[in-house]
């Protein structure tokens, strides 16, 4: 494969000879720059090499070289492309699918008057980035390239360019290479022409040359290397020249480029702000603030000055007061100076879909919710009579006869024991007392049944046991109707099948509108039917605690309204999850920023020392922390309604029979009662001309009232008939 790719490279090179533009002569690299490029190829670990040199016309210089340094590179399991310093097609030339590539630049062998030379080429089109580490080579000790040509490049702070300049003259570069050979080059070597003069360039008062930028410590030193990048890429005062070392031939002392995530130090240069006014989840770009809670965007301040903090950047801030949309393939308002980079990070409740990371990139995740619906758990006021579920007809029916069985058998041992066994003096007990002690015993309340009896003692016993081995079997059946959980509202699905009235944010109506899943386009239906549509978080939350009544919003909004606009309802509302709504928060930046790295890194550092969980805390709190609802069945009133039904027909049946009691007991006295009534109703009506009976009937009723009066209730009633039997009154003649 080594053999293949060098045969194709000498192709290539003869044709880009054959075909190649006119220019001007430049020397070739020495010996010593080639070694250069191995063993810092090597020292990097590239295994993918770009060569940028001059091919224009009559430059046949680049066959003596190019053999050598493309065996030696082989040998070592590289392989090389050589590429033309005025190609117009850099981005194919750099387009090798491996993590990193290295690009190097003969800077003596680059027409720097031509605008379309490999560097400018690369700074229009944004190629220093990460991907690319870029070695730019000189051996001229008198070059200044560092503060006259790459200061004015788009050199970002991710960048990976090394400049390495060497300070020897023609004399000593020749007496190096022959203390040190590498086989490769002896051929080269012996035709190499070690004679060159250093540019006699007159270079500004006030520019730096790349051997300024390094340590001098001997002139025996063949180059020195410098890591540069810049910090905003559009401000060429924020160059930062890093010194790496110096290499020797096989004895290099260089340290590797400082990581890109590790260069969080601005110097306190700005790091520029788009800031979304009245920070909230409006991703529509249409409602321009978030009323309800003023101090929402105070999370996203705290964190972008802890941002600022770590990376020693100073902020400057520009307000925009919509999101952006996508229209026409071009992005506005906050989003589209983040995609054009006029802004290097957008601050607010930003959600990533699929065409903003299309276009864009963005930070570490600050927080991931979902959008939820809230509710007010219904409450069950079904009669579920749950303890007589494990009764059936037939059950009933049997427990019924069992129980009459049980009283005929006590009714009979006591009626024998009374009356048959012996002659037991006292109160005799009847079926009544049977009844009562029939159920005590199915009740589980014991009985005062003491039987004297042999045969009694035997069905008292054995009632006990049925009633034991029948109870605990009732017992098991009502644990386990109460172990199972509770069904309720739990799903979206749950809640359309219930007669609830459903509303969803202002926020949430872009969302609304785009959803696919066949159960949020129901609530999109029903809540724009219903007139529920668009709604503000407070207000929608406001009708979720009256009850019957849905409020679709994002966790966000609805969990922060809870506790501060809502703080002595927001025990009254259950959050029920829609897990396919999973949304993620992150802020954007352009889609190559050169900071991506840098803040996530930051971003993790933040995280790692629980800054960013205290801040996530105030952007998306858990839910208020009020005594859970069992998700179990329970016992509740509503389940015992028929022992309170039974317990009102005891006392209504009970006062009912207490009367009849009492009546029953009087009943002479009462009936003694409404005769004399009677009776006085008869003498006021009776003819005049009766007068004399009537002062005899009227002395015989005084004197039978007289006797009345005298006499206990006892012997009213006897008296009664006796005086009726005599003839007394004045009706009976």
């Amino acid at each position: 494969m080594a053999i293949k790719t060098r045969e194709f490279t000498i192709i290539f090179l003869f044709f880009v000879i054959l075909n190649g533009n006119q220019g001007q002569m430049h020397p070739p690299p020495s010996p010593l720059t080639l070694q250069l490029m191995m063993e810092y190829a090597k020292f990097r670990f590239w295994e993918q090499i770009v060569l940028f040199d001059d091919l224009s016309n009559g430059n046949n210089e680049i066959l003596y070289y190019a053999r050598p340094l493309i065996s030696c590179l082989s040998d070592q399991g590289m392989s090389i492309s050589i590429q033309s310093t005025l190609t117009n097609k850099l981005p194919e030339a750099l387009n090798i699918r491996r993590h990193r590539v290295g690009a190097i630049v003969l800077l003596d062998r680059l027409n720097h008057t031509s605008a379309e030379n490999v560097l400018k080429t690369a700074s229009s089109k944004r190629l220093f980035d990460y991907y690319i580490s870029w070695l730019l080579i000189t051996t001229d000790s008198n070059d200044a390239s560092i503060d006259l040509i790459l200061r004015n490049l788009t050199i970002g702070i991710n960048s990976d360019v090394v400049v390495a300049t060497s300070s020897a003259s023609a004399y000593n570069v020749r007496k190096e290479i022959f203390n040190y050979k590498n086989r490769q080059f002896r051929e080269y070597i012996k035709t190499y022409n070690f004679k060159w003069e250093n540019s006699n360039e007159v270079i500004p008062e006030n520019v730096t040359r790349n051997l300024e930028y390094s340590l001098m410590e001997n002139r025996s030193i063949s180059f020195y290397l410098v890591h540069t990048y810049k910090i905003r890429i559009n401000d060429n005062s924020s160059l930062v020249v890093d010194p790496l070392g110096y290499w020797n031939p096989g004895a290099p002392m260089l340290k590797l480029p400082i990581n890109v995530a590790l260069r969080n130090n601005f110097f306190r240069l700005p790091m520029i702000v788009g800031i979304l006014n009245g920070t909230s989840d409006n991703q529509n770009g249409e409602i321009t603030s978030y009323e309800e809670e003023p101090s929402e965007d105070q999370p996203m301040n705290d964190f972008i000055d802890f941002l600022a903090h770590s990376l020693n950047a100073s902020l400057e801030i520009v307000p925009h007061e919509k999101l952006g949309t996508l229209t026409n393939k071009v992005w506005s308002n906050l989003l589209g100076d983040v995609y054009t980079g006029a802004v290097d990070i957008g601050l607010g409740y930003i959600t990533t879909n699929e065409d903003r990371r299309r276009d864009m990139s963005f930070t570490h995740p600050l927080i991931r919710y979902t959008r939820n619906i809230y509710i007010r758990p219904p409450e069950s006021g079904t009669m579920r009579d749950i303890f007589l579920q494990p009764f059936n007809n037939h059950l009933l029916l049997c427990v019924a006869l069992m129980q009459f069985f049980i009283i005929v058998t006590i009714g009979s041992i006591n009626y024998a024991a009374n009356n048959v066994l012996s002659k037991r003096k006292g109160r005799q007990t009847g079926i009544g007392e049977a009844t009562l002690w029939c159920t005590s015993i199915m009740c589980m309340q014991g009985s005062p049944w003491n039987p004297s009896t042999l045969s009694g003692k035997t069905a008292l016993l054995a009632s006990l046991i049925f009633a034991l081995v029948t109870y605990n079997a009732y017992a098991g059946f009502i644990t386990s109707i109460l172990s199972v959980q509770a069904t309720g509202i739990k799903t979206l699905d749950d809640l359309l099948h219930n007669n609830f009235k459903l509303g969803y944010s202002d926020v949430d109506d872009e969302y609304m509108r785009n959803a696919n899943d066949s159960a949020l386009r129901q609530l999109y239906i029903k809540a724009f039917n219903g007139r529920e549509s668009r709604l503000s978080t407070s207000k929608g939350l406001q009708r979720a605690v009256g009850g019957r009544y849905g409020f679709f919003a994002s966790a966000t909004l609805a969990r922060r309204a809870l506790r501060t606009s809502l703080i002595h309802e927001r025990c009254l509302l259950k959050e029920i999850e829609i897990e396919h709504t999973f949304t993620t928060v992150a802020l954007p930046m352009a889609q190559y920023s050169p900071y991506e790295k840098i803040i996530n890194l930051s971003i993790l550092k933040m995280d790692e020392r629980g800054v960013i969980d205290k801040i996530r805390q105030r952007m998306l709190p858990d839910m208020p922390r009020c005594q859970d609802a069992t998700t179990f069945h329970s016992a509740r009133i509503a389940d015992v309604y028929s022992a309170f039904i039974i317990l009102a027909i005891g006392i209504i049946t009970s006062l009912f029979l207490g009367v009849i009691e009492r009546l029953w007991n009087q009943r002479k006295m009462f009936l003694a009662k409404i005769i004399g009534r009677v009776t006085s109703r008869k003498s006021v009506e009776a003819p005049k001309n009766h007068s004399v009976n009537h002062n005899f009937h009227g002395a015989s009723v005084t004197w039978w009232r007289h006797s009345v009066g005298k006499n206990s209730r006892l012997h009213q009633g006897k008296r009664f008939h006796r005086a009726f039997k005599l003839g007394t009154f004045p009706f009976h003649h």
